[in-house]
């Protein structure tokens, strides 16, 4: 018998796949290549409660070989998310900036992306 957990990872497949596609047009529409790990399955996976309505809510997180944090993805009960993978380059269009991370959030066939930028370090 599959899991609650094993059934809400089989439910959101698309949702992962839409979701990828959209981090991938806001980084290369940037002009940067992709840091996001290939698809693959998260380091961890585990459902966690909302504490505003008590509903599960899905929490994946993909690590590094180090076991550093290389991003998150939260997707609510209602298949509202918000994923957040970090870049860590400078931004090739905009002298002065780096890119620290890439966000997207929505709803399925809804979603939007943004890279979260931060003024270089002056030399």
């Amino acid at each position: 018998m599959r899991s609650t957990l094993q059934v809400r990872l089989e439910q959101t497949q698309g949702l992962m796949e839409e979701l990828w596609d959209e981090m991938d047009a806001c980084l290369r529409q940037a002009g940067l290549s992709s840091p996001l790990p290939d698809r693959i399955e998260p380091t961890r996976s585990e459902l966690r409660e909302d504490p505003f309505d008590h509903s599960l809510g899905l929490y994946l997180e993909w690590r590094s070989g180090s076991g550093g944090l290389l991003g998150t993805v939260l997707v609510y009960a209602s298949d509202m998310l918000f994923a957040e993978f970090d870049v860590l380059a400078a931004h090739p269009g905009k002298a002065g900036w780096v890119v620290e991370a890439v966000t997207a959030w929505g709803n399925p066939g809804a979603l939007k992306s943004e890279l979260r930028l931060l003024p270089a370090l002056a030399e």
